[in-house]
């Protein structure tokens, strides 16, 4: 969508969609973080105004639910709680004050810090990235939501808050903004910023299909966050109501729990595990679109990479995580069992119980 010109605005079912993706990770990721860290950090860097017109929640207000719903946890369960502290940045200053208006009645617990800024997420990022530097200090466990509508990420920016080991970034790439412009000049710079590089510029755009250009600049991105910002990258694809590609959810952590959890909250959204949310599809299903997930491919998945081999049940279970789009709860009993029935593997270890694969347990594929 276009930049909205009102301080509220409609809220979209591809948006509804990116919300359920992350108040899903972020009703994992505060308990996981909050266990064992006294401080976690929370950045909201386009935070918008907190609400839509109809008055669904924006991202600020379902970050806030999320960390209120672990805090009644943690009181249930006798758990400490951690401090979290919260950035809702937003440039717009009618929507920061919009945003700053709806929290000032709101009762929040003692340990939330909530700091609403008036400002550009580049120039905050930028001064905690100095702050950090002078002082030779780590950032607390952080997961950063970069939400812009247009493509200006700088992508050094992204680089430098992930080179701290606990922190975690949710990047909407604004694919169909890019697309328009990647072939108009004076683009090149912003794009090499965005990319961290100029060699989208030997991207040949021009001659390509609508589809192999996506995939071409696509790759390019995520192999830029892989291979200089996280060590597991996984995206989403969100498309408008005429199925064509509005933007892209890049998920980026240096650990595989995330990962994990990432792929569960993607997994509610699409079923069928193609990673896509369509506004095209018909709106009375909800946004919990597509098929069962194709067993057969990921054995078909399975045996190319372990055909003839004996392997331990987690080096499979990584395998599926780090290199399918799979989720690890698809492996045994829809996969593995079916498989074993039908002799197309062997379990070389003993076991309690037949047609289980605890840890340890070595399998052959035939």
């Amino acid at each position: 969508m276009a930049k909205p010109r009102t301080t509220l605005w409609e809220i979209e079912p591809h948006t509804i969609a990116k919300h359920i993706i992350l108040k899903s990770y972020l009703g994992a990721w505060f308990p996981i973080m909050g266990r064992y860290n006294r401080r976690l950090l929370y950045l909201d860097g386009y935070s918008g105004p907190g609400s839509y017109s109809n008055g669904e929640p924006g991202s600020p207000i379902i970050a806030l639910q999320e960390a209120e719903a672990y805090f009644d946890f943690c009181e249930r369960s006798g758990l400490e709680k951690p401090e979290i502290v919260f950035f809702f940045i937003e440039e717009d200053k009618k929507r920061a004050e919009h945003l700053k208006a709806s929290l000032s009645g709101v009762n929040f617990p003692e340990k939330f810090k909530i700091n609403v800024i008036n400002s550009t997420f580049e120039e905050q990022a930028k001064s905690l990235i100095d702050h950090l530097e002078e002082k030779k200090l780590m950032l607390a466990p952080a997961f950063l939501f970069i939400d812009p509508f247009g493509y200006s990420i700088p992508f050094d920016i992204v680089q430098k808050l992930m080179s701290n080991d606990k922190c975690e970034v949710f990047i909407n790439f604004m694919y169909e903004f890019m697309n328009r412009f990647i072939e108009r000049e004076g683009q090149e710079t912003v794009l090499t910023s965005l990319f961290g590089t100029d060699i989208w510029k030997n991207i040949p755009v021009s001659s390509m299909n609508p589809n192999e250009r996506k995939q071409a600049i696509h790759s390019l991105y995520q192999s830029q966050l892989q291979g200089h910002a996280a060590q597991y990258v996984r995206s989403f694809e969100m498309k408008g109501k005429k199925h064509a590609t509005k933007y892209f959810m890049f998920y980026g952590t240096n650990h595989k729990l995330g990962l994990e959890k990432m792929k569960d909250a993607m997994w509610k959204v699409d079923t069928g595990g193609n990673y896509t949310f369509s506004d095209a599809t018909d709106h009375n299903q909800g946004v919990l679109f597509g098929d069962e997930p194709d067993y057969e491919y990921l054995k078909q998945l399975l045996v190319r990479r372990f055909s003839k081999q004996k392997v331990e049940i987690e080096k499979i279970e990584d395998f599926v995580l780090c290199d399918t789009p799979y989720r690890k709860a698809h492996l045994k009993r829809s996969t593995l069992v079916p498989m074993e029935k039908n002799f197309e593997l062997k379990v070389l270890t003993e076991r309690k119980k037949p047609w289980s694969y605890p840890a340890g347990t070595i399998i052959e594929f035939i």
